[in-house]
């Protein structure tokens, strides 16, 4: 039977459909072989690769906006608006000491060198600090120190990587991008002020630092998917509709994984006649 690869897309919050995706995927019996993620699709597909999706999918559905508040650590912004030491507390609650050795399916977590700008496929050591890595969205959350390296979000360089799971052996690839309608869908919620500072920086009511960074990156994500997909076709390619959702949005999980498993199911009468089901 022929291997079937998945890459997932950075995207913050909207990567909560990447868990969608997995679960039609896992409810038709489709093998996944090999797992190349960015970002939060680093951070989803370690969790798969590690056989802890339904805990990590059980977190995410269970938080509220103000669970989410208290996962941001702000910083005297020198390197970033946020630490991120909560966020690896909460990895590290369920994912422990594991290493990529410890993998139910080869996984690889794609992270950028900060002083050289290339790609960094990080496979070797602990899991949670090669997601800590990919996460590091550039300004937003600090940069993660690895192997005398500093790393941040693998989306500077590849926000989609199909090709590092075509690398990795997989004859079919699906691919899942995240940030295709990010900026035509784009708008500005209202009154969030009331629940604090940190809230009126994540959901402003205007343009502010945090959501001008966020919206420049995934401009610029969205582009760089454009042309690597013209190199690199996966045979598979999902789009979930969720452009309008902030990378903070944790608190609409449930909705986001609903319209990943939505997308993901349209592909498999095909995928399976391919693979011969």
């Amino acid at each position: 039977m022929k291997k079937v690869g998945l890459a997932l897309g950075g995207g913050g919050a909207r990567g909560c459909a990447h868990i969608g995706v997995i679960k039609a995927l896992r409810e038709a019996d489709i093998p996944v072989n090999y797992i190349a993620g960015t970002s939060i699709g680093a951070l989803i597909g370690g969790f798969f690769a590690t056989g802890k999706i339904e805990i990590i999918e059980y977190i995410l559905s269970q938080i509220t906006w103000k669970d989410v508040m208290k996962y941001f650590d702000p910083v005297i912004p020198k390197r970033g608006l946020f630490e991120g030491k909560k966020v690896v507390k909460l990895l590290k609650s369920v994912l422990k000491d594991m290493k990529f050795t410890d993998t139910q399916i080869p996984y690889i977590a794609v992270a950028t060198n900060l002083l050289t700008g290339k790609e960094i496929d990080i496979n070797k050591g602990k899991i949670v600090d090669a997601i800590r890595a990919s996460i590091a969205i550039p300004g937003i959350i600090t940069p993660a120190k690895w192997n005398r390296k500093y790393l941040m979000d693998g989306g500077v360089v590849n926000p989609l990587p199909v090709d590092v799971v075509k690398k990795m052996g997989a004859d079919i690839v699906i691919a899942v991008d995240l940030n295709h309608s990010y900026i035509q869908n784009r708008r500005y919620a209202k009154g969030y002020q009331k629940m604090g500072k940190i809230a009126g920086w994540v959901m402003p009511s205007r343009p502010n630092i945090l959501d001008i960074a966020e919206s420049s990156i995934f401009m610029l994500q969205d582009q760089l998917t454009k042309k690597n997909l013209e190199k690199h076709e996966p045979n598979y390619l999902i789009r979930p509709q969720i452009g309008q959702t902030s990378v903070f949005d944790f608190h609409k999980a449930k909705k986001l994984i609903a319209e990943g498993y939505k997308q993901g199911k349209k592909i498999i009468p095909k995928l399976k006649k391919e693979l011969k089901m």
